[in-house]
């Protein structure tokens, strides 16, 4: 029978060793996410194309399991009918956006002279009611070497560089696609947690995916009713920028202001490019689209508006794309294991038991 000094001795040593591991373990998993994020950094290049592009498989999927099963398609027959369905619209909406990119580009010279015109309308419309501004803020110099000056003529060259860039990455996609394709339906998804982050990212997906759409169909009503400039592109950049959590409805407000400031001035058609969709994407963003979604991806908006900071600053733009479905699948993972089931409940936005 142990005496008291011995066993009080025994307790501190075994406090001692557990505090040993708990230490031991956050470092372990420090370092873990730290070499994880240093993967995913040096590695996007090849895993922002293949990442893309098992996301459109997942959209895929159902398409083919619906005809094969309900309406009785071949194999060759479904997979060819829904690789049409989906990627024929990537494609168009990628050869637009690169043409209207082109051809804003050439007329830069165009855009720019109506926009120091519509600046100096404006400075004369804020200088007639006397509000309180800084003169410099007024001035046309800033505005003038800002649009003439290199730093536009970089701005145009980055966006070449980042065109071909896309076009490099949606090459790859599309060879990605195509080989999962060819081994779809070989071997049955068994696995109860990749079937669950398949079927839920693609009802997120294909729901995102009609409500950008009614978005850009509501804009669009606006831009062409008052006859924007470039309308066509504003209201598809609008439906691209809806996948972007939050920031992305805020951008494709912003976006045609220029546009629409040099086109008519401070006017009655400027205000209303600038309110009415500002007023559609919240109602959209804030009641329409968390009904339809409902508690689909389990994400606390807090964790919704990290994933989108943590990803972007990863991948860039294309991760800012992918922030929410992979925080979603990360969440499914965390979820089915044990040690890790506490973190997927805080990124719900439960506290864990």
């Amino acid at each position: 029978m142990k005496s008291g000094p011995q066993k009080n001795t025994l307790q501190t040593l075994e406090s001692g060793v557990d505090v040993y591991r708990k230490i031991n373990t956050a470092c372990l998993i420090l370092i873990a996410v730290v070499s994880l994020v240093t993967a995913l950094i040096y590695t996007k290049s090849i895993l922002i194309p293949l990442v893309i592009s098992i996301f459109i498989y997942t959209m895929i999927t159902p398409l083919i399991r619906y005809l094969r099963f309900r309406a009785k398609f071949p194999r060759w027959l479904a997979i060819i009918v829904s690789a049409t369905v989906v990627l024929v619209p990537l494609v168009l909406m990628a050869i637009f956006i690169s043409n209207s990119v082109s051809n804003f580009a050439q007329g830069f010279g165009v855009y720019q002279a109506k926009l120091v015109e519509s600046f100096n309308r404006l400075a004369d419309l804020i200088r007639s009611y006397k509000i309180p501004l800084p003169d410099d803020m007024l001035e046309l110099k800033s505005l003038q070497t800002m649009l003439t000056g290199p730093g536009s003529v970089n701005f145009f060259k980055s966006l070449g560089a980042n065109a071909v860039k896309v076009f490099s990455y949606f090459s790859m996609v599309v060879i990605f696609v195509f080989f999962l394709l060819l081994g779809s339906g070989r071997a049955k998804i068994t696995n109860s947690v990749i079937k669950e982050i398949q079927n839920k990212i693609s009802a997120y997906l294909y729901i995102h995916i009609m409500v950008s759409i009614f978005t850009g169909i509501c804009v669009g009503v606006v831009y062409f009713s008052v006859g924007l400039e470039l309308a066509l592109m504003f209201v598809v950049f609008t439906i691209l920028l809806n996948f972007i959590p939050n920031v992305g409805s805020i951008i494709a407000v912003l976006l045609p202001l220029p546009i629409a400031l040099m086109q008519f001035g401070p006017t009655s058609s400027f205000w209303l490019i600038l309110i009415i969709p500002a007023c559609m994407q919240f109602v959209i963003g804030s009641i329409l689209e968390p009904k339809l979604l409902g508690s689909g991806m389990d994400l606390h908006p807090v964790t919704i508006i990290g994933s989108l900071v943590f990803w972007a600053l990863v991948w860039g733009v294309p991760g800012a794309f992918l922030a929410v479905p992979m925080t979603a699948a990360v969440r499914i993972i965390l979820s089915k294991l044990e040690p890790t089931r506490a973190f997927a409940e805080m990124l719900s936005g439960r506290l864990p038991k």
